[in-house]
């Protein structure tokens, strides 16, 4: 092979290179093609394409529950529990021994009585044996008394004549000192001889009735020994804790007041019920609970058991029972401008939502009681015509568009 020369079966460098730039060219002349075939056909759909138009958005309107918002013109409930006690319960008792020889029929019987009635009685034979030494010690004494005043007296006058001695007249002088303090000594004793005589018969202090027997008929009793549990069954109260924001609504609780309140009970599955009043508050506050304890009195019947409105038990209508568990409501304040509302549609900040002619309304308002699933709340302005919102929201805007599913309903119910 020589230098120039074509290698053998190959072509020459020139043709190669001719080759290479016509490939080039063709596949240039491809692009160019391409890219304006596709600027062609932009143009074409750009002149074939609709116009597009634009068109309003269709905003969905939220449905919600609403209520009737009805003013509340009545006092403010304030509720609580507790238990029926009686305004005196005390433990019949004997001050001296004895054996009990008789017992007013309402101490077996858990009867009624009245203020003086002899309860017990005590044997009083002892006492009324000691009253009649007592009084016989002071008769021979006052007899003693009187015999050496009148010696006395004749004395100073044979002294005065110089018949007797001085001596003689200081003897009885002493002896009439010492007659007259055993006289005031015995008139001690029967003294404690009547309280004794007077302390067999146990008497009642107040009206009442009989709670539980102790002793009975016959037995000795002791000093101080329990006999009987009495109580004033025509005076109960029910002591009920409240907390501060509650009290401050009762109306004169710190000014001797008589607040109404309502005692409700069951008794077999029937509810009965006594008018009561507010009768005192507790001068302290419970150091655990930070609670204060308000008395509610029931109301007198009669003078008589406290019995409820009549019922159909075969039983009778029941008194109040001691230790019942009994609901109370006492009448508070009368505010204007409440509306009671149910506690779970309070918002945050409690405000409340009203519809009112399809807008929302976010209304603020005062909490000034919470009575369980119902709150008692201050609105400002006259929201008469609005709808309480009870139902949720995603979004809650002021003024925002809202559908009313039930407006009938009072908010109350």
């Amino acid at each position: 092979m020589t230098d120039g020369a074509p290698p053998e079966g190959g072509d020459p460098p020139r043709q190669g290179r001719f080759r290479r730039l016509a490939g080039d060219a063709a596949w240039l002349l491809v692009a160019v093609a391409i890219v304006a075939g596709g600027v062609g056909g932009f143009q074409l759909l750009q002149a074939l394409r609709d116009p597009v138009q634009a068109a309003p958005l269709d905003r969905v309107v939220p449905w919600v529950d609403a209520v009737q918002l009805v003013p509340h013109d009545g006092p403010v409930p304030i509720r609580g529990e507790g238990f029926v006690r009686p305004f005196r319960q005390i433990d019949l008792a004997a001050e001296i021994s004895g054996r009990i020889v008789e017992l007013h029929p309402a101490i077996e019987s858990r009867g009624h009585f009245s203020r003086g009635d002899v309860l017990v009685r005590l044997d009083g034979r002892e006492a009324f044996a000691e009253l009649a030494r007592a009084e016989g010690n002071m008769d021979t004494t006052q007899a003693k008394l009187d015999l050496n005043a009148t010696q006395l007296a004749r004395t100073e006058t044979l002294l005065a004549r110089g018949v007797v001695t001085e001596e003689r007249l200081d003897q009885l002088v002493a002896e009439q000192a010492e007659l007259q303090a055993t006289l005031a000594s015995l008139r001690a004793a029967r003294e404690v001889a009547q309280i004794r005589l007077a302390n067999t018969a146990i008497l009642a202090p107040f009206d009442g009735a009989v709670l539980t027997q102790v002793a009975d008929l016959g037995d000795v009793v002791s000093p101080g020994q329990a006999l009987a549990t009495i109580f004033t069954d025509t005076r109960l109260e029910v002591a009920v804790p409240v907390t501060e924001a509650e009290a401050a609504l009762i109306p004169g609780l710190f000014d001797d007041g008589a607040a109404p309140a309502e005692v409700r009970a069951r008794f077999a599955d029937t509810e009965i019920s006594w008018e009561a009043f507010v009768s005192r508050v507790e001068p302290a506050l419970d150091m655990q609970t930070r609670t204060m304890t308000v008395t509610v009195s029931l109301a007198d019947v009669d003078g008589g058991r406290m019995i409820g409105p009549s019922t159909a038990l075969a039983s009778g209508t029941p008194p109040a029972l001691v230790n019942a568990f009994v609901d109370v409501s006492i009448e508070g304040d009368r505010q204007p401008g409440l509306y009671a509302v149910p506690s779970a549609s309070i918002r945050e900040g409690d405000a409340l939502w009203l519809a009112e002619e399809g807008v929302l309304r976010i209304v603020p308002g005062t909490v000034v009681h919470v009575d369980g699933d119902v709150s008692y709340v201050r609105l400002t302005g006259d929201p008469a015509d609005a709808r309480l919102v009870t139902s949720t929201l995603d979004a809650p805007v002021e003024g925002s568009p809202v559908r009313v599913a039930d407006a009938a309903t009072p908010a109350t119910e």
